[in-house]
């Protein structure tokens, strides 16, 4: 998991938040590093967000007007500015590149920092359009290939965990992932003592949770992922946590690729006493960038 102090340019973050406190306590940092650091912060999010990170960054001392007027603050609101990317009820890449394309080149045309927030992603999935926000975080990632900054997104968890695959995508889309109270997430680096590592998260986890009757069921299945991702792919790899209607999903993220297996579940070795636990579990290919393996276990 990444802290917001942390989040440095070229950073695609996720934070995936239970109660708002939580969105505003994260955000906040993390735009306020950028405004100390001297650099730029862009925010695309609902009034109601824009209202609560600005509040918090005046009781942090920051004067709002004055970095308006010299540019190192600019706030636009998540609907309007949705509304100027989409043509005919699609979202329109040339759209993007004019309005999101333009504010990003400008804020960073001084060599300063970039450090962006934006829920458009999150307007869309609330309303049922997943493929269009999977397509405009597509976007975002290729106009980070043009421009150097960072960016921040946020979802609730409720809103994309009543999807578990759904979910699974976002987190593919996203190098870095933020938890909360239903949804967690910690990157290991390739060692032998990463497995281990990786069972005591997911058991204190599980403990914070109130779910501890499932904690020798999960550190099994983690040790069992962990370990193929170390012996096999031989890559760090990053454990995702969510819980959801009686439902939890454990997902380890590695950079092996999944050679011809598409997304069928692939018999990795020592995953049959985890095939035995699980209610259901597959493999999902990355790509060159790897593969996803995730198990759901009924609670």
């Amino acid at each position: 998991m990444v802290g917001a102090d942390n989040v440095n340019v070229g950073r695609h973050v996720v934070q995936f938040y239970g109660r708002d406190e939580e969105l505003v306590d994260r955000a906040t940092d993390y735009l306020l590093g950028a405004l100390d650091g001297g650099g730029v912060a862009v925010v695309i999010a609902t009034p109601e967000h824009r209202r609560e990170f600005e509040t918090r960054l005046g009781q942090a001392g920051v004067d709002l007007a004055a970095a308006r007027d010299d540019g190192s603050y600019l706030a636009l609101d998540a609907a309007q500015t949705l509304s100027e990317l989409m043509a005919a009820n699609q979202l329109d890449s040339a759209a993007f590149d004019r309005v999101i394309g333009t504010v990003i080149a400008a804020a960073g045309a001084a060599g300063r920092p970039v450090r962006a927030f934006g829920e458009m992603v999150a307007l869309l999935w609330d309303d049922g359009l997943v493929s269009a926000a999977v397509q405009l975080e597509a976007m975002w990632e290729e106009l980070g290939d043009r421009h150097p900054f960072s960016l921040f997104c946020g979802y609730r968890a409720d809103a994309v965990t009543s999807d578990m695959d759904a979910f699974a995508e976002v987190c593919r889309l996203h190098g870095e992932i933020v938890g909360g109270r239903s949804v967690t997430a910690r990157t290991f680096a390739f060692s032998r003592e990463a497995p281990a590592s990786a069972r005591h998260f997911a058991v204190a986890t599980l403990n914070a949770w109130g779910a501890g009757d499932l904690a020798s069921d999960v550190a099994l299945v983690v040790t069992e992922l962990a370990a193929n991702a170390i012996v096999h792919a031989r890559s760090a790899f990053t454990v995702i946590l969510a819980s959801r209607d009686g439902v939890l999903r454990i997902s380890v993220r590695d950079a092996g690729p999944l050679d011809g297996a598409g997304l069928r579940p692939a018999p990795l070795h020592g995953l049959a006493v985890v095939n035995a636990m699980a209610s259901r579990w597959g493999v999902e290919s990355l790509g060159t960038a790897g593969k996803t393996v995730w198990v759901d276990l009924l609670r």
